[in-house]
C-alpha cells in the first residue's frame, strides 16, 4: 500500500488493540479521498463562528442509513456530543434511509439552517458532489466522514484505513481457513457493499491485495450483498448452489453481510470461516459458539468526536490534517467478551 501522502494522523483503535501506534505519512487517493485536500491553514471557514466564545458551533452529520449499527453508534455518539456541549444543542443528525436524493436534501437543508460545519456520509462518493459544492459556495465547513466524498471542498477526512481493513479481514479468513485444514490452496468469495460507495471499493482493493499477496488464496467469486443481512443471505444461497463444498471461507464487507452469509451457511449444514468488517454487537455475539468467526472493528465514536474536534479547529484557524485514520481493531472469539464489554457493556 502507497504511503507517499503526508499530513495524515493516526489514532489508535482504543485499550483493546494492543499494537502500537503507526507513525510518519500515508495515503490511498482511491475514490477521491483527495476531495480533503483543499481548506487547510488558510481558513476558509474564516467567516464562520468561532468556538472560543461561550457558545458551541452547530453541526450536521448525515449517514447513510441507521439500519447499520455502525451508524445508530454515531448517532449516540453525535448525541453525547450535544449532551456535554461540545456542538449546540440545536445540532441536527439526517438519516438518509440509504436514500442519495434524500441525503442530497437533507445537506442542503443543514447549508439554509446555516449550522458551522456539516459531517457527511456519503452514501456513494459521487452522489453528494453538489451538496459539497453548494456548502463550500456557503463557505460552511464539510469533513468526510467514515466514506469519502469524490468532489468539493473537505476539511479533513476521519475514517479507518479502508484497504487495510480488506486486506487485513480477508488474511484473518485465510488464517481461519488454515487453521481448520492443511490444503495447497483456499476457495473464499466476496460479498461487496454497495456499488460506487467509496468503502467499497477501498474494501475489495484490500480484498484483491490479500488475494494478490497469498499464493494460496483463490478468488471463487465476487458479488455484492448491498451491506445489507438479507441480501447477503440471498447471494451466499446462490453461491452455495453454485460452489457447494468448493468454499474454504466467506469475506464480507461488513458485519450485516457476514449475519447474512451465517445463517445461509447454517441453513446448509456448512461450517466455514466468516469474517467481516465493523465490530457490531450481533456479528460478534456469534462469536462464542463459533472459533472461525472474526471481524474488524471500527469505532465510530472515535471517528465523530475526531470530526468535530477537527472542524472546531478549523474554524478557529488552526492547521488540520488532510485524512486522520482511526486503526481498526481485530476482534475473535479470543477477546470477543472483553469487546463486548467495553463498547456495548
Amino acid at each position: 500500500m502507497s504511503r507517499d501522502i503526508c499530513r495524515r494522523t493516526f489514532i489508535r483503535s482504543g485499550a483493546l488493540a494492543g499494537t502500537a501506534l503507526l507513525a510518519g505519512c500515508g495515503g490511498n487517493g482511491e475514490d477521491g479521498s483527495g476531495g480533503g485536500d483543499d481548506g487547510q491553514a488558510d481558513g476558509d471557514g474564516g467567516g464562520q463562528q468561532s468556538t472560543s466564545g461561550n457558545s458551541a458551533p452547530s453541526a450536521a452529520l448525515s449517514v447513510p442509513s441507521l439500519e447499520i449499527t455502525f451508524f445508530a453508534r454515531m448517532e449516540n455518539a453525535f448525541n453525547e456530543a450535544k449532551n456535554q456541549g461540545t456542538i449546540a444543542s440545536d445540532s441536527a443528525f439526517y438519516d438518509a434511509g440509504n436514500s442519495q436524493s434524500t441525503q442530497i436534501s437533507d445537506i442542503e437543508t443543514a447549508i439554509s439552517n446555516e449550522v458551522d460545519f456539516i459531517m457527511v456520509s456519503a452514501i456513494t462518493a459521487e452522489g453528494v458532489i453538489n451538496a459539497i459544492q453548494e456548502a463550500n459556495e456557503a463557505d460552511i465547513p464539510v469533513v468526510a466522514i467514515d466514506r469519502n466524498v469524490a468532489e468539493g471542498d473537505t476539511v479533513s477526512y476521519i475514517a479507518s484505513d479502508n484497504v487495510q481493513l480488506g486486506q487485513r479481514s480477508t488474511e484473518l479468513c485465510l488464517s481461519f481457513m488454515q487453521d481448520q485444514g492443511d490444503q495447497d490452496s483456499y476457495n473464499v468469495v466476496q460479498l461487496e457493499g454497495t456499488p460506487g460507495a467509496s468503502v467499497t471499493n477501498e474494501r475489495g482493493e484490500g480484498f484483491q491485495n490479500a488475494v494478490s499477496n497469498n499464493d494460496s488464496l483463490n478468488q471463487l467469486a465476487t458479488q455484492t450483498g448491498e451491506f445489507s443481512t438479507q441480501n447477503a443471505l440471498s447471494v451466499m444461497e446462490d453461491f452455495i448452489t453454485q460452489y457447494g463444498d468448493e468454499i474454504d471461507g466467506v469475506f464480507c464487507q461488513n458485519d450485516l453481510m457476514a449475519l447474512g452469509a451465517h445463517q445461509a451457511l447454517q441453513n446448509a449444514g456448512m461450517s466455514v470461516p466468516v469474517t467481516g468488517i465493523d465490530g457490531t454487537e450481533a456479528w460478534v455475539q456469534r462469536f462464542s459458539d463459533n472459533e472461525y468467526y472474526g471481524t474488524l472493528a471500527q469505532l465510530p465514536e472515535d471517528m465523530v468526536n475526531t470530526s468535530i474536534e477537527r472542524a472546531q479547529a478549523h474554524i478557529n484557524g488552526k492547521d488540520v490534517e488532510d485524512s486522520v485514520v482511526i486503526e481498526g481493531l481485530e476482534v475473535t472469539q479470543k477477546n470477543a467478551s472483553d469487546y463486548l464489554s467495553q463498547y456495548f457493556g
